[in-house]
């Protein structure tokens, strides 16, 4: 047997040469340090065509722009692009209020599908909200809206578990 083989790179932009040290930060300041450019862009966000915009107590921004290289074998966007979107503005939602040392993990989410995200769907805006942070679990909201029509796309709610860092 052979041992463990690393994994293929399928980035779409340079992976960071170091990965900064985040583990006294808390977890809004974590976020405002990427939304400033001083942390490298997280690799799923570049890699699906979304990006962090916006940075507040308990809530959340982040925009993005459907493209081809999301198309299901079904020619329209897959809904994997719409979860990955809500996730992240969920999950980002319950970093902003965390303290540091603790971080959380999505243990539950519901995701509401109002209308398709197609090739032609233009910049969506995807807003995310804490709405409760205690010291074991967490829960969030957020909404999927196109910027041009303001068409309620998708919402999503979230269970989170609080967890402290080793």
């Amino acid at each position: 047997m052979t041992g463990a083989q690393p994994l293929p790179s399928r980035t779409w932009g340079p992976r960071p040469a170091t990965t900064p040290d985040i583990r006294g930060m808390t977890g809004r300041e974590i976020l405002q340090e990427a939304l400033d450019g001083r942390f490298p862009d997280t690799l799923i966000l570049s890699a699906l065509g979304f990006r962090l915009v916006q940075v507040g107590d308990g809530t959340v921004v982040f925009e993005g722009e459907p493209g081809d290289h999301l198309l299901d074998p079904m020619a329209g966007i897959h809904g994997g692009f719409v979860t990955t979107l809500l996730e992240a503005a969920l999950g980002a939602a319950v970093l902003t209020r965390l303290p540091g040392g603790t971080r959380s993990t999505s243990v539950q989410i519901g995701i509401h599908v109002h209308r398709s995200v197609r090739t032609d769907t233009r910049t969506l805006r995807c807003e995310g909200t804490a709405i409760h942070v205690g010291t074991t679990t967490a829960s969030a909201e957020a909404h999927l809206v196109g910027v041009e029509d303001g068409d309620l796309y998708a919402h999503a709610t979230a269970t989170c578990a609080v967890l402290r860092m080793i």
